[in-house]
């Protein structure tokens, strides 16, 4: 149902789906914030939205008929570190997260678009903030309203 999906996307990036909306999840946080991780082995929030942001853009590439992307490109960008953890480097994480957010809807509204896999998408990228909610929760920050 490309309108039924295309609803939760818009909703969990506004007003969010029975938890935290997505843009109000990485809202206000600085560079430091979202660089921090619990544990070295752990992820940070930067390397969460780089991760989705990147997910987005396979999803949507193989959608277009473009092959999976090669494992070494899969290894470098899944889970990237910040090349340098600055507030201008944050700001434009988080813009390229919005587009990314912008993108998959333009698909969704797309009727002559392929949307198979973006239920998908959706839920990966719920879990994925779920992930931030935590991280946020771990570093004592406000919770989101």
């Amino acid at each position: 149902d490309r309108q039924g999906l295309s609803k939760l996307w818009n909703e969990a990036w506004d007003t969010g789906l029975w938890a935290a909306s997505w843009s109000k999840s990485v809202e206000g946080l600085t560079a430091a914030q979202a660089a921090w991780k619990p544990a070295p082995q752990r992820h940070s929030i930067w390397q969460v939205v780089a991760h989705v942001v990147f997910w987005r853009a396979e999803a949507l590439r193989r959608l277009a008929g473009q092959p999976k992307s090669a494992e070494d490109v899969v290894a470098r960008m899944n889970f990237p570190q910040p090349a340098t953890v600055g507030e201008s480097a944050w700001k434009e994480a988080l813009q390229q997260l919005a587009a990314s957010q912008e993108a998959v809807a333009r698909t969704l509204a797309d009727e002559r678009a392929d949307i198979k896999t973006l239920p998908y998408v959706l839920a990966h990228d719920c879990y994925h903030m779920g992930q931030i909610s935590l991280l946020r929760a771990l570093q004592d920050l406000p919770p989101i309203d």
